[in-house]
């Protein structure tokens, strides 16, 4: 057998392995430990409970109408797995080179956290729910807040090295202890002088 017919005999049993080849996602089922896709290839052919393999720690569930990159094992199609798949309908658009963009396939950039060049991080949302059930640490010179603070659970001790300024009223349901003096107005607490003062069980007026 000369060179030429044992390269084509190579090329023959080549060609009869099937290649990686792109297809359209039909349905995902995530309710398992491993996620399950049917798909149909670019030929029409069907593709039932493929796995789709994704890096660890990640996991997401593609939605139907995505383009996945199938592997048939072995050159078999029924066993085939997905390695990749693509969307293209929502996107993070304005990513500069080394930047990386996580988002939601429904939302798109409005349910985005994207890593930014220069140590930045964006995240942009509705709601964003923190569950911690130690605590939160957060360790920075200046926390800046445009709106409103709430806190809805009771605060036993705060220690604060602080000088604030309130526009609004303050009320406090216990008691208030203070090392200093406290001034209503310009008049001191601990230094005022009061009007009309009368011995014994009289009422002084008014202070100063």
């Amino acid at each position: 057998m000369d060179p030429k017919q044992i390269k084509g005999m190579i090329a023959s049993a080549l060609g009869s392995v099937r290649q990686a080849l792109r297809g359209k996602l039909t349905r995902a089922n995530g309710a398992k430990q491993v996620i399950l896709l049917q798909m149909e290839g670019a030929a029409g052919e069907v593709f039932n409970a493929a796995e789709l393999f994704q890096q660890p720690g990640l996991r997401s569930i593609p939605l139907a109408g995505m383009q996945p990159i199938i592997v048939p094992l072995n050159g078999n199609s029924a066993n085939g797995v997905v390695v990749a798949m693509s969307n293209g309908a929502l996107f993070v658009s304005n990513l500069q080179p080394g930047e990386v963009a996580l988002f939601n396939e429904n939302d798109g950039v409005a349910n985005s956290i994207v890593l930014r060049n220069g140590k930045v991080v964006e995240i942009r949302c509705a709601t964003l729910n923190i569950t911690a059930t130690a605590g939160v640490n957060i360790d920075t010179p200046t926390v800046t807040m445009t709106h409103n603070l709430a806190v809805a659970v009771n605060t036993t001790t705060a220690s604060l090295n602080t000088t604030a300024t309130s526009a609004g009223a303050a009320h406090f349901a216990g008691t208030v202890t203070s090392d200093g003096d406290v001034l209503a107005g310009s008049i001191s607490l601990t230094n005022h002088r009061t009007t009309g003062v009368q011995p014994g069980s009289g009422v002084s007026g008014l202070p100063l």
